[in-house]
Protein backbone atom coordinates (compact mmCIF):
# COMPACT_ATOMS: atom_id res chain seq x y z
CA UNK A 1 0.00 0.00 0.00
CA UNK A 2 2.44 2.86 -1.36
CA UNK A 3 -0.28 5.18 -1.51
CA UNK A 4 -3.73 5.84 -0.21
CA UNK A 5 -5.22 8.09 -2.36
CA UNK A 6 -5.34 9.20 -6.02
CA UNK A 7 -2.20 10.85 -6.98
CA UNK A 8 -3.18 13.29 -9.73
CA UNK A 9 -0.56 16.16 -11.99
CA UNK A 10 -1.56 19.30 -12.74
CA UNK A 11 -4.17 18.66 -15.28
CA UNK A 12 -3.49 19.08 -19.52
CA UNK A 13 -5.65 21.68 -20.81
CA UNK A 14 -6.41 19.63 -23.59
CA UNK A 15 -5.76 15.85 -22.81
CA UNK A 16 -7.31 15.90 -18.85
CA UNK A 17 -5.93 14.57 -16.52
CA UNK A 18 -3.10 12.83 -17.81
CA UNK A 19 -0.99 10.39 -15.82
CA UNK A 20 -2.33 9.43 -12.24
CA UNK A 21 -1.05 6.59 -9.80
CA UNK A 22 -4.07 4.85 -8.01
CA UNK A 23 -4.03 2.29 -5.40
CA UNK A 24 -6.31 -0.62 -5.28
CA UNK A 25 -8.26 -2.35 -2.23
CA UNK A 26 -5.49 -5.16 -2.94
CA UNK A 27 -2.62 -3.07 -2.46
CA UNK A 28 -1.35 -2.36 -5.86
CA UNK A 29 -0.92 0.22 -8.11
CA UNK A 30 -2.62 1.62 -11.01
CA UNK A 31 -0.02 3.49 -13.18
CA UNK A 32 -1.57 5.83 -16.34
CA UNK A 33 -3.45 6.56 -18.39
CA UNK A 34 -1.97 8.07 -21.75
CA UNK A 35 -4.37 10.16 -24.13
CA UNK A 36 -3.30 9.74 -28.06
CA UNK A 37 -4.93 11.44 -30.87
CA UNK A 38 -5.93 8.48 -33.37
CA UNK A 39 -5.80 10.87 -36.49
CA UNK A 40 -2.38 12.27 -35.20
CA UNK A 41 0.02 10.56 -37.54
CA UNK A 42 2.85 10.82 -35.17
CA UNK A 43 1.04 9.63 -31.99
CA UNK A 44 0.19 6.69 -34.10
CA UNK A 45 3.80 5.54 -34.82
CA UNK A 46 4.50 5.18 -31.14
CA UNK A 47 5.91 2.41 -29.99
CA UNK A 48 4.70 -0.04 -26.41
CA UNK A 49 8.09 1.00 -25.15
CA UNK A 50 7.84 4.61 -25.77
CA UNK A 51 4.55 4.60 -24.26
CA UNK A 52 5.30 2.62 -21.27
CA UNK A 53 8.32 4.98 -20.86
CA UNK A 54 6.65 7.89 -20.65
CA UNK A 55 4.14 5.98 -17.88
CA UNK A 56 6.59 5.24 -15.96
CA UNK A 57 8.44 8.11 -15.89
CA UNK A 58 5.52 10.86 -15.42
CA UNK A 59 4.51 8.11 -12.55
CA UNK A 60 8.14 8.25 -10.99
CA UNK A 61 7.64 12.08 -10.43
CA UNK A 62 4.27 11.37 -8.25
CA UNK A 63 5.51 7.96 -6.56
CA UNK A 64 9.23 7.58 -6.88
CA UNK A 65 9.62 4.36 -4.83
CA UNK A 66 7.08 1.47 -6.97
CA UNK A 67 9.33 -1.00 -8.59
CA UNK A 68 8.90 -0.76 -12.22
CA UNK A 69 10.11 -4.45 -12.98
CA UNK A 70 7.19 -5.91 -10.98
CA UNK A 71 4.43 -4.68 -13.55
CA UNK A 72 1.67 -7.50 -13.89
CA UNK A 73 0.14 -6.26 -17.08
CA UNK A 74 -0.97 -3.58 -19.54
CA UNK A 75 -4.10 -2.61 -20.99
CA UNK A 76 -5.06 -0.04 -23.65
CA UNK A 77 -8.44 0.80 -25.17
CA UNK A 78 -10.12 3.37 -27.29
CA UNK A 79 -11.68 6.64 -25.71
CA UNK A 80 -14.99 8.10 -26.40
CA UNK A 81 -14.79 11.20 -28.16
CA UNK A 82 -16.97 13.03 -30.45
CA UNK A 83 -16.18 15.93 -32.52
CA UNK A 84 -18.71 17.62 -30.51
CA UNK A 85 -16.87 18.07 -27.21
CA UNK A 86 -19.82 16.50 -25.55
CA UNK A 87 -21.89 13.56 -24.96
CA UNK A 88 -24.02 12.18 -27.52
CA UNK A 89 -27.74 11.87 -25.86
CA UNK A 90 -30.30 11.78 -28.64
CA UNK A 91 -32.48 10.36 -30.80
CA UNK A 92 -31.16 9.49 -33.96
CA UNK A 93 -32.00 11.44 -37.34
CA UNK A 94 -31.76 8.08 -39.59
CA UNK A 95 -33.87 5.05 -37.72
CA UNK A 96 -36.59 6.08 -36.34
CA UNK A 97 -37.12 4.74 -32.52
CA UNK A 98 -33.08 4.62 -31.77
CA UNK A 99 -31.21 6.25 -29.71
CA UNK A 100 -27.93 7.55 -29.28
CA UNK A 101 -25.60 7.29 -25.95
CA UNK A 102 -22.37 7.70 -27.66
CA UNK A 103 -19.11 9.60 -26.95
CA UNK A 104 -19.10 8.99 -22.97
CA UNK A 105 -15.77 9.65 -21.98
CA UNK A 106 -14.91 10.95 -18.50
CA UNK A 107 -17.07 10.98 -16.13
CA UNK A 108 -19.57 8.57 -17.99
CA UNK A 109 -19.07 6.16 -15.28
CA UNK A 110 -20.13 7.99 -12.32
CA UNK A 111 -23.05 9.77 -14.50
CA UNK A 112 -24.38 6.54 -16.01
CA UNK A 113 -27.30 6.29 -13.50
CA UNK A 114 -28.52 9.67 -14.55
CA UNK A 115 -27.45 8.69 -18.09
CA UNK A 116 -30.16 5.59 -17.72
CA UNK A 117 -33.00 7.19 -16.26
CA UNK A 118 -32.55 9.84 -19.44
CA UNK A 119 -32.94 7.14 -21.69
CA UNK A 120 -35.97 5.84 -19.77
CA UNK A 121 -37.31 9.15 -20.01
CA UNK A 122 -36.52 9.41 -23.07
CA UNK A 123 -38.16 5.80 -24.11
CA UNK A 124 -41.34 6.83 -22.32
CA UNK A 125 -41.47 10.09 -24.41
CA UNK A 126 -41.75 8.10 -27.55
CA UNK A 127 -44.64 6.04 -26.37
CA UNK A 128 -42.60 3.04 -25.02
CA UNK A 129 -44.53 1.59 -22.50
CA UNK A 130 -42.99 0.42 -19.41
CA UNK A 131 -43.70 -2.03 -16.55
CA UNK A 132 -41.94 -1.92 -13.03
CA UNK A 133 -40.60 -5.89 -12.24
CA UNK A 134 -41.62 -6.35 -8.92
CA UNK A 135 -39.17 -9.14 -8.16
CA UNK A 136 -36.15 -6.92 -9.58
CA UNK A 137 -33.43 -6.61 -7.01
CA UNK A 138 -30.78 -3.64 -7.66
CA UNK A 139 -28.51 -5.21 -4.61
CA UNK A 140 -26.28 -7.91 -5.95
CA UNK A 141 -24.43 -10.78 -3.38
CA UNK A 142 -21.19 -10.30 -3.49
CA UNK A 143 -19.15 -13.33 -5.12
CA UNK A 144 -15.50 -12.70 -3.56
CA UNK A 145 -15.30 -13.40 -0.02
CA UNK A 146 -12.60 -11.62 2.24
CA UNK A 147 -9.64 -13.80 3.63
CA UNK A 148 -7.85 -13.71 6.43
CA UNK A 149 -4.38 -14.72 4.29
CA UNK A 150 -4.06 -18.58 4.03
CA UNK A 151 -6.15 -19.39 7.19
CA UNK A 152 -8.91 -22.62 6.21
CA UNK A 153 -7.44 -22.20 2.48
CA UNK A 154 -5.04 -24.88 0.84
CA UNK A 155 -4.49 -25.50 -3.11
CA UNK A 156 -5.55 -28.94 -3.94
CA UNK A 157 -8.16 -29.58 -0.89
CA UNK A 158 -10.62 -31.38 -3.23
CA UNK A 159 -13.65 -32.08 -2.03
CA UNK A 160 -13.57 -28.76 -0.19
CA UNK A 161 -14.17 -26.07 -2.12
CA UNK A 162 -14.58 -23.47 0.83
CA UNK A 163 -11.04 -24.37 1.22
CA UNK A 164 -9.89 -25.43 -2.25
CA UNK A 165 -7.48 -22.58 -3.69
CA UNK A 166 -7.79 -22.66 -7.76
CA UNK A 167 -5.92 -19.47 -8.07
CA UNK A 168 -2.64 -19.02 -5.77
CA UNK A 169 -1.70 -15.59 -6.53
CA UNK A 170 -5.47 -13.99 -5.65
CA UNK A 171 -6.44 -16.93 -2.96
CA UNK A 172 -9.74 -17.87 -5.12
CA UNK A 173 -11.85 -20.31 -3.97
CA UNK A 174 -13.60 -23.38 -5.95
CA UNK A 175 -16.98 -22.38 -4.20
CA UNK A 176 -16.42 -18.49 -5.18
CA UNK A 177 -16.24 -20.15 -9.17
CA UNK A 178 -19.26 -22.56 -8.32
CA UNK A 179 -20.88 -19.36 -7.09
CA UNK A 180 -20.24 -17.19 -10.19
CA UNK A 181 -21.13 -19.80 -12.36
CA UNK A 182 -24.61 -20.10 -10.93
CA UNK A 183 -25.52 -16.33 -11.49
CA UNK A 184 -27.77 -15.05 -13.77
CA UNK A 185 -25.63 -14.39 -16.39
CA UNK A 186 -24.49 -17.18 -18.05
CA UNK A 187 -20.59 -18.24 -17.96
CA UNK A 188 -19.31 -20.04 -20.62
CA UNK A 189 -15.24 -18.81 -20.73
CA UNK A 190 -12.66 -18.48 -18.67
CA UNK A 191 -12.78 -14.74 -18.76
CA UNK A 192 -15.87 -14.20 -17.43
CA UNK A 193 -15.03 -16.16 -14.04
CA UNK A 194 -11.67 -13.72 -13.60
CA UNK A 195 -13.98 -10.73 -14.21
CA UNK A 196 -16.25 -11.62 -10.95
CA UNK A 197 -13.73 -13.00 -8.69
CA UNK A 198 -10.48 -11.74 -9.86
CA UNK A 199 -9.22 -15.63 -10.87
CA UNK A 200 -6.23 -15.29 -12.82
CA UNK A 201 -5.63 -11.17 -12.36
CA UNK A 202 -2.43 -12.22 -9.72
CA UNK A 203 1.16 -11.18 -10.32
CA UNK A 204 1.75 -14.61 -12.14
CA UNK A 205 -1.24 -13.69 -14.77
CA UNK A 206 -2.36 -17.32 -14.88
CA UNK A 207 1.41 -19.16 -15.36
CA UNK A 208 1.54 -22.50 -15.55
CA UNK A 209 4.97 -22.87 -14.18
CA UNK A 210 3.27 -20.88 -10.63
CA UNK A 211 0.63 -23.76 -10.28
CA UNK A 212 0.14 -27.04 -12.32
CA UNK A 213 -2.36 -27.23 -13.33
CA UNK A 214 -2.62 -23.49 -13.87
CA UNK A 215 -5.52 -21.16 -12.34
CA UNK A 216 -7.05 -21.14 -15.77
CA UNK A 217 -6.94 -25.11 -16.39
CA UNK A 218 -8.54 -25.61 -12.87
CA UNK A 219 -11.34 -22.97 -13.80
CA UNK A 220 -12.15 -23.91 -17.07
CA UNK A 221 -12.68 -27.61 -15.31
CA UNK A 222 -14.65 -26.02 -13.18
CA UNK A 223 -16.93 -24.24 -15.73
CA UNK A 224 -17.35 -27.60 -17.68
CA UNK A 225 -18.38 -29.05 -15.10
CA UNK A 226 -20.75 -26.20 -13.46
CA UNK A 227 -21.90 -25.64 -16.88
CA UNK A 228 -22.39 -29.42 -18.13
CA UNK A 229 -20.35 -28.40 -21.56
CA UNK A 230 -17.36 -29.83 -22.66
CA UNK A 231 -14.05 -28.90 -21.79
CA UNK A 232 -13.23 -27.89 -24.79
CA UNK A 233 -16.01 -25.67 -25.73
CA UNK A 234 -14.92 -23.12 -22.20
CA UNK A 235 -13.43 -19.77 -23.83
CA UNK A 236 -10.07 -18.87 -22.70
CA UNK A 237 -7.58 -15.75 -22.91
CA UNK A 238 -6.69 -14.88 -25.94
CA UNK A 239 -3.29 -13.21 -25.13
CA UNK A 240 -0.02 -15.61 -23.04
CA UNK A 241 -0.34 -16.32 -19.69
CA UNK A 242 2.35 -14.76 -18.26
CA UNK A 243 3.18 -10.65 -18.86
Amino acid sequence: HMVNATIFPCPDPHKGKGVLVQGTIWGNLILGPTARDAHDPDERMSTKDNVARYILTNCKKLVPGFNATEVIHSFSGARAKTDRGDWIIEESVEADGFLHAAGIDSPGLAGSPSIALKIVDMLKERGLELEKNPKFNPNRRPIIVPKSGWKNLKVGAEGDPEKNVVCKCEKVTEAEVIDACHRSIPIDNTQAIRKRTRAGMGHCQGDPQNLKPSCEQRVAAIIARERKIPIGKVGRRTWPASS
